[in-house]
């Protein structure tokens, strides 16, 4: 088990400029994006990969026949959805790509301070045991986080009264 499995490697300027951006562009989304509630994303669903392909073939046939396309569709309306979703689309990937990079960092930061904190209540626990001034106390508030089963009470042998 290795004692240390990532070093931060982003600098203080580096986290400044992150944070940065993703607030202007949290600025941007909050001021022009919906975000829809359970219900609201249950009724507009999400189209899986086939009705992708249809709206792709669609807009193919549409284009190559466009005396094929029906007055009844605002067909100006249907190429700024179409571009949206695409602009959309292509950021989700970006930002799923980010992020898949911070949560697996984060795991592995974690990871490094539960072992080392793990190392520490060991070592507290020894200097408990050894009677160094303040180790219990500091022992007893980390000891919490750890919960030990209960004996089973001994059930009595058959022959054995009960007591």
């Amino acid at each position: 088990m290795d004692s240390n499995v990532i070093v931060d490697l982003l600098t203080e300027e580096e986290k400044k400029t992150i944070n940065t951006a993703l607030n202007s562009i949290k600025a941007i989304v909050d001021a022009k994006l919906p975000d829809l509630n359970a219900d609201k994303r249950g009724f507009f669903g999400s189209v899986n990969e086939k009705n992708k392909l249809f709206i792709n073939k669609s807009r193919e046939i549409k284009t190559i026949n466009p005396q094929l396309a029906p007055l009844e569709v605002d067909w100006v309306e249907y190429e700024k959805d179409y571009s949206a979703r695409m602009f959309y689309e292509s950021v989700l990937l970006l930002a799923n790509g980010i992020i898949s990079r911070f949560e697996s960092a984060k795991m592995m930061h974690d990871y490094d301070n539960y072992n080392d904190s793990l190392v520490l209540y060991r070592y507290i626990d020894f200097k408990r045991r050894s009677d160094t001034p303040g180790a219990e106390a500091s022992y007893n508030a980390l000891k919490e986080f750890f919960t030990r089963a209960r004996k089973a009470e001994s059930k009595p042998k058959k022959d054995q009264p009960n007591k």
